[in-house]
C-alpha cells in the first residue's frame, strides 16, 4: 500500500453568486504519496489553484475531507492550524505580488522565522543566509529589495521563504509561470534537487503541460471543476483515455518540422458555465464523441487500467 502524505475526499468548493452557485471544485478525490509530484493541469477556470488553496484551508471548503498524514486538517481550530502550516507551504504564482515590497530580501526571507517563533538574533541571521545559499541567491543581496530583482530571483525568495519552516507538503501554484523559459528551467531543477534532498512532496499547479511532464510523477487533468483524467506521467502521455486530455497534448508544439502537417484535433464550441452546471459531462458540449447519454448523467471516475483514472462513458471502449 502507498504511503500516502495527502488523502483528499469528495472536497467541494462552491462560491454563491449573484445568477447561483459557482461549483470551482466539485466532488474531487485523489490521493499524493509522500515525496512525490502531482500535477495539477487544465486551461484557466478550472479550478486548479482554487483547489490548492481549500487544501492549505486558505479558502474554506463547502464539503468533503483533505487528510493530511492521516488527519483532517478541515476540522482543526485556528491554533491546530497555525501550528499545521509549518508542515504545508505554498509557493505562489506571481513572486513580486506574494511579497512585501517594503521588505529586504533578508526580512522576507526572515519573517516567517519570527512569526513562528523558529530562532531570532544571530541564528535567525545565519538561518537566513543558509536559505539564501540553498536556492542560489547571492549574500550580496541580503539588502537588496524585490524591485531590485529580476522574476527568477523574485522566485527564489519565495522558494525560500516556503523552505524556511521546514514543510512536507508544499502546493506551487503556477511557480514558473510569470519566468522566462531559461530561468524556467532554473527554478525547476532546483526544485527538484530540494525534492531529492529533502523529500519534499509537491502538488505542482499549471496549465504548461512541457513543464508538467518535466517535473510530475502523476498528472491529474480537471476541466470546469472536476477531475477528467490521472494517472503516471508516462501512462498519460503515451495512453491520454479522454478526449480533453488528447486535445491538451495535440496542442504542446512540437520542434520537428515533419509534425507541422500533422492534423490537430481542434476542440469546438463554448466553454459552458459553471454556474449551476447540468447534471451531465461538463465535456460534452466541445467533445466530438459525445452520445445522448453524455447529456443525461455525470460520468463517475473510473479505474481503466492500474493507476489509469478516467471521467468518461467511453473510455475504454
Amino acid at each position: 500500500m502507498a504511503d500516502n502524505i495527502l488523502e483528499v475526499r469528495g472536497l467541494k468548493k462552491y462560491f454563491n453568486t449573484p445568477h447561483g452557485l459557482l461549483h470551482a471544485v466539485d466532488d474531487l478525490s485523489f490521493n499524493i504519496e509522500k515525496g512525490k509530484t502531482l500535477g495539477v493541469v487544465g486551461e484557466s477556470g478550472c479550478g486548479k489553484s482554487t483547489l490548492g488553496r481549500v487544501i492549505l484551508r486558505l479558502i474554506d471548503s463547502t464539503e468533503g475531507e483533505v487528510l493530511f498524514e492521516g488527519e483532517d486538517v478541515l476540522k482543526y481550530s485556528k491554533a491546530e492550524m497555525r501550528a499545521m502550516r509549518k508542515s504545508m507551504q505554498i509557493i505562489f504564482q506571481d513572486p513580486y505580488e506574494s511579497i512585501n515590497p517594503r521588505m529586504s530580501v533578508g526580512e522576507l526571507i526572515a519573517e516567517p522565522l519570527i512569526v513562528n517563533k523558529i530562532c531570532k538574533g544571530a541564528e535567525m541571521d545565519k538561518k537566513v543566509r543558509e536559505l539564501m545559499d540553498t536556492v542560489g541567491l547571492a549574500e550580496r543581496m541580503i539588502n537588496s529589495y524585490p524591485h531590485e530583482l529580476d522574476g527568477g530571483r523574485r522566485q527564489r525568495i519565495g522558494i525560500a521563504r516556503a523552505l524556511s519552516v521546514s514543510p512536507k507538503f508544499i502546493v506551487c501554484d503556477e511557480p514558473v509561470s510569470a519566468l522566462d523559459v531559461s530561468i524556467q528551467a532554473q527554478i525547476l531543477n532546483l526544485m527538484q534537487d530540494l525534492q531529492k534532498e529533502r523529500g519534499f512532496t509537491y502538488m505542482f499547479i499549471t496549465h504548461n503541460l512541457s513543464v508538467v511532464k518535466h517535473i510530475s510523477d502523476d498528472i491529474m487533468v480537471m476541466y470546469l471543476g472536476k477531475m477528467v483524467e490521472k494517472a503516471p506521467k508516462s501512462e498519460l502521455f503515451k495512453n491520454p483515455m479522454h478526449p480533453y486530455t488528447r486535445a491538451l497534448l495535440e496542442a504542446i508544439p512540437s520542434p520537428k518540422l515533419s509534425s507541422r502537417n500533422r492534423k490537430r484535433e481542434i476542440l469546438q464550441g463554448e466553454i459552458k458555465s459553471p454556474i449551476n452546471p447540468k447534471e451531465e459531462c461538463r465535456f460534452a458540449g466541445r467533445c466530438k464523441y459525445a452520445t445522448e447519454q453524455c447529456h443525461q448523467g455525470v460520468p463517475e471516475l473510473r479505474e481503466i487500467t492500474p493507476g489509469h483514472f478516467v471521467s468518461c462513458f467511453y473510455a475504454d471502449k
